[in-house]
């Protein structure tokens, strides 16, 4: 019998067939539908995954399914929107063929899927001379499903702030991950001391993840080397570097795909984003501002040299306003999810030094046995995609975020509502920054407090080594700029009150009045701790922490002693017990103008 791959189905019918009938008949899936069924040769003693996507809703939707012994009970869970995706899994599939079917509610096939599951599948063949070959391509079903295992993988409660480190600590659950395993070569466990291992710190994340979805569907990847441009130039990019042009190291797959992350795929950097928005040399090109281009999988690119994934949107409900999540690794190699406002995701329209927003990754075909990006205008006219645009840096800096405001809350809150949410994502951030100190911290202790060397100019903010992985530059810089956004929020209100729901008769100066208010009894009841250098505990306020922005400008520095990292003074900092060199200390007192004037300097 020929063996049916239970892989990705790309067959499109603009006909669907009755739902009576999806038992019978020629499976077929109709436009802009998928259906993976995963392991790609599932067998009995393992889970078999179910997952359907589709770029348009249909509430109602259902998957159903049938096996030897009879239907499927299965246990349905689904989210997305846009694309939408529904997810079940068979613990133990008997020996046989299955048939699956995504119905709408009506019970007519929207996607149909079979295939077999044996007691076990042959060992499959080892690669040759190339890292993985390409059986599928990329269009809108691919990026769809893309899309559903990135929200999966980091999915969690709103308003929760998860962590995990390193990336693979999530990649080998086979609770997040729908591709745990799709290979059949026990790639993500159970056995951890042979599984993948994925340790991205920053720029790589989105690479990681890319890369890893399309090993699992033999899809087409690529990456180019680029330099970090300047204040006047763009970042420029070298040729595409492919799996196909990479041959692999001799092992086991995980071994081999392991290898190809650290040697080759790690190299990327942040510059990588900052392209120009015309050029066609580049990983990744920018999108429209619109709810079904910034998808999971979608990377945003901070000016200030820092890549973000999309993670999941969150649908306004309950009077709170809606969120937009992304997850993002740091140089302690742990990957975390913050939600998108001004203090976070920053954003310039001057775009001749490299433009950041929110960027895709261009698709790659396989030509004549060879990988090949699409060019901006191949984007632009290809039916399933068509997203190449430059408008965000049209609208200026302010209409920039009052767009994503639209899209992410359609609908106006009242002002102190408004202000509360991002008050509180100010306070995420600064817990976010309390764990990055005490990793320092600790790491300093290991070592016996040995000097890490400081590099020089704004090469503080991009090296690596122990400075990158323990310093705070950059985390410290955004604090910062997030800190005068809340504190030039209120005054919004007086600009643009048509964006808030004033109550009957309230006018924006009495919002203001009232969003001040909130500011002052929010920030001094929040509070956060650290562990002094004699083990004490240090409680603060946000209110504290907000007067000490003068000291937070020269904080960053792992040599220094905790307490000089949260600014302390007066009883606070005589438990400190070590300095940073002398020669460190004067750099810091020279550099603290980009910190003072929040400018983050060019690195040429």
């Amino acid at each position: 019998m020929v063996r049916l791959l239970m892989a990705l189905s790309l067959v499109l019918s603009s006909t669907p067939a009755a739902g009576k009938d999806w038992l019978s008949g020629p499976c077929r899936i109709g436009p802009g539908l998928g259906l993976l069924l995963s392991p790609a040769h599932p067998t009995s003693t393992s889970p078999l995954r179910v997952i359907g996507v589709s770029m348009k809703p249909h509430p109602g939707a259902t998957l159903v399914g049938r096996g030897p012994g009879g239907p499927h009970a299965l246990k349905l869970t689904s989210g997305g929107g846009p694309p939408y995706w529904w997810l079940a899994q068979i613990a133990r599939p008997a020996v046989g063929r299955h048939r699956f079917a995504l119905l709408d509610a009506q019970g007519a096939i929207l996607a149909c899927r079979s295939g077999r599951t044996e007691r076990r599948w042959p060992d499959p063949p080892l690669p040759d001379d190339v890292q993985w070959r390409v059986k599928r391509s990329w269009n809108q079903v691919t990026e769809a499903l893309f899309s559903a295992w990135i929200e999966n993988l980091f999915d969690a409660p709103p308003r929760s702030q998860p962590s995990w480190t390193p990336l693979h600590q999530v990649i080998r659950d086979p609770r997040r991950n729908i591709l745990y395993d799709h290979l059949g070569a026990d790639e993500d466990g159970p056995d951890l001391r042979r599984a993948v291992v994925v340790e991205p710190d920053c720029a790589d994340l989105p690479y990681f993840l890319r890369a890893y979805f399309a090993w699992k569907l033999r899809l087409p990847f690529g990456h180019r080397h680029c330099d970090r441009g300047s204040s006047t130039r763009p970042s420029r990019c070298g040729e595409l570097r492919t799996n196909l042009g990479i041959p692999p190291i001799k092992g086991t797959a995980a071994k081999r795909f392991s290898n190809f992350l650290r040697r080759h795929v790690s190299l990327v950097h942040s510059g990588a984003g900052r392209t120009a928005p015309d050029d066609n040399e580049t990983d990744l090109y920018p999108v429209r501002l619109r709810r079904r281009d910034l998808r999971p999988g979608t990377v945003y690119v901070d000016p200030y040299g820092h890549l973000l994934v999309v993670a999941r949107w969150v649908a306004p409900a309950n009077h709170q306003g809606g969120l937009l999540y992304a997850v993002d690794g740091h140089p302690d190699l742990s990957v975390g999810r913050k939600r998108f406002w001004q203090g976070a995701f920053l954003f310039s329209d001057q775009i001749q030094g490299g433009a950041g927003g929110f960027k895709a990754f261009r698709p790659l075909v396989l030509r004549q046995d060879k990988i090949e990006a699409l060019t901006n205008v191949e984007i632009h006219k290809h039916p399933h995609y068509g997203n190449h645009s430059s408008e965000q840096y049209r609208l200026g800096i302010d209409g920039f975020y009052d767009r994503m405001d639209e899209l992410i809350t359609p609908q106006p809150l009242s002002p102190t509502v408004a202000y509360r949410e991002r008050l509180d994502a100010l306070y995420e951030l600064v817990l976010e920054r309390v764990g990055s100190v005490k990793v320092g911290e600790e790491y300093m202790a290991r070592g016996g407090y040995k000097v890490i060397p400081m590099p020089t100019g704004p090469r503080i903010f991009e090296t690596s080594g122990p400075w990158e992985d323990f310093s705070t530059p950059a985390r410290d810089l955004r604090l910062l700029i997030a800190m005068e956004e809340i504190a030039r929020y209120p005054r919004k209100v007086l600009k643009q009150p048509r964006r808030f729901a004033l109550a009957a008769g309230q006018s924006p100066g009495q919002a203001r009045t009232q969003m001040e208010q909130l500011f002052q009894s929010y920030t001094a009841e929040k509070k956060f701790s650290y562990t002094r250098s004699d083990g004490s505990t240090q409680t603060l306020t946000m209110a504290q922490l907000l007067q000490r922005r003068s000291q937070l400008e020269v904080a960053y520095n792992p040599n220094d002693c905790v307490e000089i990292r949260w600014g302390a003074t007066s009883n606070e900092l005589q438990s400190c017990k070590r300095r940073a060199p002398a020669d460190q200390q004067q750099r810091m007192a020279k550099y603290r103008t980009w910190f003072a004037t929040r400018t983050r300097p060019p690195l040429r």
